[in-house]
């Protein structure tokens, strides 16, 4: 399989892990996430050595149209889904729109009856997170019109390369649905496990990765800027919301701009469930070496 062409990514710099709150009885399932997340082994008392900075991660489109919310349904993190919730977010965009590589691993392509066609991207988290060197994070990209050389097996990916391009497959393809790219993000605590990793809604188990970098987000993203969602949590134990994960790691977001097209009415901007007091979660969202300095 050849390699496909882009460039790097980055991230915070390390910090001292923060307590986690307890969970509080009656509370919804978002508090009740943190407390699962409790139970796990903590995280390292001392962060690993930061390496040198690297570029920041790369925005998954080249355009911002928003979040889907139609007829389908909402495309919202952990919006209701039957008896479960959103796992990922519907990134509302025209259909052939290019899906782009935030960061550089390795990848593979699929198609099922609910995603349609595929891809999985496995990255290493910025060392500048001060986490152990093996721990992964799995993307996910579903619905696709069609996928750049990838076939089953893993192969190398640069940061910035093109995955594919949106599309209406699997489960999308109804006329009530708007042509989106549904995107999850789950944090594994090494390679292998990440490489397995099937994205499956039925499987709700935690991980120590999840719990980790809950904990610097917390203290070097979340905090500092006042970002937040406003109707909702941003974790599901070990899947974290794709929108926030970019964030923190440096994306630059293009500035939302409301479609001329039929897609125009399934069009929510990002503040419609974003706040931040550091910045415009709308605009074109600066990288994480700006913001933590704000």
């Amino acid at each position: 399989m050849r390699r496909l062409a882009g460039f790097a990514m980055v991230c915070l710099p390390a910090c001292a892990p923060a307590a986690v709150e307890p969970a509080r009885s009656p509370e919804p399932e978002s508090r009740r996430t943190v407390a699962r997340l409790e139970s796990l082994p903590e995280a390292p008392a001392t962060p690993a050595p930061v390496a040198a900075a690297s570029p920041p991660w790369h925005w998954v489109l080249s355009q911002d149209h928003g979040i889907r919310n139609d007829e389908g349904g909402a495309g919202g993190f952990l919006a209701p889904r039957g008896q479960r919730a959103h796992h990922g977010i519907d990134l509302l965009a025209a259909i052939g729109t290019p899906v782009i590589a935030p960061c550089a691993g390795r990848a593979r392509a699929g198609k099922n009856s609910s995603h349609g066609k595929w891809v999985q991207l496995v990255c290493p988290l910025p060392s500048e997170l001060g986490l152990a060197a093996e721990r992964r994070v799995s993307l996910f990209f579903a619905h696709l019109f069609d996928v750049a050389d990838l076939g089953g097996d893993f192969a190398s990916v640069e940061a910035g390369a093109t995955l594919g391009h949106v599309g209406k497959t699997g489960n999308a393809a109804g006329s009530s649905i708007a042509p989106h790219l549904h995107f999850e993000a789950i944090l594994r605590d090494d390679e292998a496990t990440a490489s397995e990793e099937h994205h499956s809604g039925r499987d709700a188990s935690e991980t120590l990765a999840a719990r980790e970098v809950g904990q610097v987000f917390a203290t070097r993203c979340l905090a500092p800027l006042g970002l937040r969602r406003t109707d909702g949590d941003v974790w599901l134990n070990r899947r974290v919301d794709p929108f926030i994960l970019l964030t923190c790691l440096g994306a630059k977001k293009p500035s939302y701009s409301r479609p001329k097209s039929a897609l125009a009415k399934a069009s929510y901007p990002f503040s419609s469930a974003y706040h931040a007091d550091a910045f415009d979660v709308d605009g074109a969202v600066p990288s994480p070496g700006g913001l933590a300095s704000r």
